[in-house]
């Protein structure tokens, strides 16, 4: 939580340096080259969007790494539900027990003093958060059944040629 709340300020406090500089940059470089090049450059190449983005993430993963901040829902547990799903083979996705190594993360945890267990699946590369969700059970074992169904559903709907069916991707 203190972690999640540091790098939301650090992120608010370079952000702006971050804009500031970019119409200097911009500005440099029109110098330099001419105004129907510069036109003809914006013209092919569109900038991409977040959804595309997030998109492309979620389709070139390989590993998935399952973080649990939680005693009520254990890694091993998701590891099973996830595994159980009838899309995950499909998926072409590996866990792995190292973040290091992984291209996705997923942390788990648990509202305090509640039944809500939520998730957020995140990009290790570029901290991109890609999905995010919340299930409403009495303990992990049970959470770990409808969060996993959320998560292939998710996963499924950017990887798999059909998608899913439903209309709402999940972001």
């Amino acid at each position: 939580m203190i972690r999640s709340l540091l790098y939301a300020v650090l992120f608010a406090s370079l952000c702006p340096l971050l804009v500031a500089q970019q119409p200097s940059q911009a500005a440099s470089t029109s110098a330099t080259a001419q105004p129907d090049q510069t036109a003809r450059q914006a013209a092919e190449a569109p900038p991409p969007s977040a959804v595309s983005e997030r998109t492309q993430s979620l389709k070139s993963a390989r590993t998935i790494y399952i973080d649990s901040q939680t005693d009520f829902l254990t890694v091993s547990t998701l590891e099973r539900s996830l595994m159980m799903q009838k899309d995950w083979d499909k998926l072409g996705l590996n866990i792995v027990g190292n973040a290091c190594g992984a291209d996705l993360e997923l942390q788990v945890n648990r509202v305090v003093f509640t039944h809500i267990h939520t998730y957020v699946l995140t990009d290790k590369a570029s901290s991109i958060v890609l999905a995010s969700g919340r299930v409403r059970a009495l303990d992990g074992v049970v959470a770990s059944g409808p969060m996993a169904e959320q998560i292939v559903k998710i996963l499924a709907a950017a990887r798999l040629p059909g998608g899913s069916t439903s209309s709402d991707p999940g972001f």
